[in-house]
């Protein structure tokens, strides 16, 4: 009992501090009972999202059961991609999981999407996230993984979100072919990328340099905490391969739709936008229409 009063009060505070929650705690909080209590008698259960999109979701899908709770998980990052895309675009998903980006994209913005998981089981719930919203025709779903070189890999099946690239000896993990961004991108304009790929994102990147140099691809939205420590890669490492190519971050407040530049990569939280041509960037944002994310218009 102790334990789970610990967990409301946690969740309670996060929800304090969330822009689509902090004004209305008591129905976040309800919403995430509700969800944690229905989720043991039945799974994969379906919820409406935003914009007409749904989702599945089920106790361990942490990739998307946020939304329930939060309406917009990742909210700054997510705000980001709603208000920059527009309809003939291009986003690349690296890291899919389940969808909550891909779908944004495709589902909201009506642009086409490549959408890269490598985890069998994740893949296939990322499929039923694209068939439930009849988005086949938008997202390229590839069930492959992403590094410097084309190979074949070991990821790791028991880490749920934090799935990754492992040694041959790691007893939970299966065999998946990996591809170079640039191989799979070499005949398309990328408008935005995002990566989170558990600490490879170094490997990643080195394996897009063509793809980074297209200047149609103007943003990054990119993991950089320390899980790439795994691999012996320090946070500066991953900034400095995007800082070459004449990428500066930033971080972005969805409410009032301002970019401020960052000395170095996003401290504050997980992911930091990298941006390369921020006029071009700032009169996108400033155009796009406004969203109703339940309580909050963005």
């Amino acid at each position: 009992m102790q334990k789970i009063i610990q967990k409301i009060k946690s969740r309670n505070q996060q929800f304090a501090n969330h822009p689509i929650t902090k004004d209305n705690r008591i129905k976040a909080m309800l919403r995430y009972i509700v969800f944690n209590s229905v989720n043991k008698i039945t799974s994969n259960i379906k919820y409406k999202w935003i914009e007409g999109l749904a989702f599945y979701a089920s106790k361990g899908d942490s990739g998307i059961v946020a939304n329930i709770y939060y309406g917009l998980y990742e909210f700054n990052e997510s705000a980001f991609l709603l208000h920059y895309l527009k309809k003939d675009d291009v986003f690349l998903d690296i890291g899919a999981n389940v969808g909550h980006y891909s779908l944004l994209a495709s589902g909201v913005k009506k642009c086409n999407t490549i959408a890269i998981e490598p985890v069998p089981k994740t893949f296939a719930k990322l499929n039923e996230q694209i068939a439930l919203n009849k988005l086949e025709s938008k997202i390229l779903a590839l069930n492959i993984g992403v590094g410097n070189e084309c190979a074949i890999l070991n990821f790791s099946v028991d880490k749920n979100t934090m799935n990754r690239i492992v040694d041959a000896k790691y007893k939970n993990a299966v065999q998946i072919p990996v591809k170079t961004i640039d191989s799979i991108c070499k005949e398309k304009n990328i408008s935005l990328m995002k990566i989170d790929v558990e600490g490879y994102e170094k490997f990643v990147l080195e394996g897009s340099q063509t793809t980074l140099k297209n200047e149609n691809l103007k943003a990054i939205i990119i993991e950089i905490n320390f899980s790439n420590k795994f691999y012996g890669v320090e946070n500066d490492e991953v900034a400095e391969i995007l800082i070459k190519n004449h990428f500066k971050p930033f971080k972005y407040n969805p409410l009032n739709r301002q970019l401020t530049e960052l000395k170095t990569y996003n401290q504050e939280q997980f992911n930091t936008i990298f941006i390369r041509d921020l006029e071009f960037v700032q009169n996108r944002i400033k155009e796009s229409k406004k969203i109703r994310v339940w309580n909050k218009t963005i």
